[in-house]
């Protein structure tokens, strides 16, 4: 289990209005401030003690969850997204001072004016939708099962899922090699470089630069690969997991020295069964998508010249998949 953060993820930079959907569906949950230690190791999501019909869930991700009633009544852009964000914040502190026993009316009344402004709302319409969100607070999250002293939330399954391991006959891609270009070839150069300081113990701040360009990088370089392999669909969505992949490899610190070229198994385990759940909202179809994801890019990695043979962590990936297919239908069936 990664004991310390080392930095904050960042800040991603701007994109188009597509990406912008893209971030709203897939958004990161943002780490906490570089500066800050988190020491000792913890059981991962799976194994927190949720009741039935109920999943753990970091808090970020819990006001998603609770604000998607708002989310459906916006534009899907940046706007849209900030403007249900901020209403569903409003309503969330309320309805929990309501359920302290703490009423005012005063900031009812203010709230419901946000509500008729942001989604364009008569006064009754407003009224309602204060009522369903304040009652869906105590029906997703229910005070009397909430974990104590715990980072966590016990969040109400609304929706069951049914979890199908990825079908890898719908990957119709070329065998065929394609060589590194210039631009593969200095992104090579600079893992190799990150690799090197990783191993030579340099400090955190000396390599975040370079490890934050080629987040970026290696996403824009895989995704061009995918697409000249022949996949037409969903190339982002396998792209989307990378940024993850990378901070939890590269942007953390393990019990052991790891780079691409080199995380064992039981990081994997952890990778999949609480660090990618953690750090990334997403519906479950698309989370089956990123063991195969990984397989892609460490076959993107060796014909860019990274590594000779991808086959053992490849190996390793498919052995931790059924697992991580069970944690998925545990967390949404």
């Amino acid at each position: 289990m990664a004991k310390k953060k080392k930095a904050d993820s960042g800040k991603r930079r701007a994109k188009s209005k597509q990406k912008a959907q893209e971030k709203r569906k897939l958004r990161l949950v943002k780490s906490r401030p570089k500066q800050e230690v988190q020491i000792g190791h913890r059981p991962g999501l799976p194994h927190l003690g949720a009741p039935e019909g109920f999943r753990p869930i970091p808090p970020a991700q819990a006001m998603m969850e609770y604000a998607k009633p708002l989310m459906e009544l916006v534009q899907s852009d940046e706007e849209g997204f900030n403007d249900a964000t901020q209403a569903g914040m409003l309503l969330w502190n309320y309805a929990l001072s309501l359920e302290k026993g703490h009423e005012n009316r005063k900031m009812e009344k203010e709230i419901l004016e946000a509500l008729r402004g942001c989604f364009d709302l008569d006064k009754r319409d407003a009224q309602a939708l204060f009522i369903k969100m304040i009652e869906r607070r105590s029906y997703l999250f229910p005070a009397d099962i909430q974990p104590k002293g715990s980072p966590f939330m016990f969040i109400r399954k609304e929706v069951r899922h049914i979890i199908r391991p990825f079908d890898y006959d719908t990957l119709d891609l070329s065998d065929d090699i394609i060589p590194p270009d210039k631009k593969d070839k200095a992104l090579v150069d600079r893992l190799n470089k990150l690799d090197n300081q990783i191993n030579a113990g340099v400090d955190y701040d000396e390599y975040e630069n370079l490890f934050f360009s080629l987040k970026d990088e290696c996403q824009a370089r895989f995704e061009r690969w995918l697409t000249d392999k022949g996949l037409t669909q969903d190339v982002a969505l396998f792209s989307g997991c990378l940024p993850i992949y990378l901070d939890f490899v590269y942007g953390y610190m393990h019990d052991d020295t790891i780079a691409l070229k080199s995380v064992p198994s039981i990081y994997l385990v952890e990778f999949f069964e609480d660090f990618l759940l953690r750090k990334m909202m997403a519906e479950p179809k698309e989370y089956v998508c990123w063991p195969p994801a990984l397989k892609l890019f460490y076959g993107f990695l060796q014909e860019k010249g990274y590594l000779e043979s991808p086959k053992n962590i490849v190996d390793d990936i498919s052995k931790v998949e059924p697992y991580f297919i069970k944690v998925l239908k545990k967390q949404s069936s």
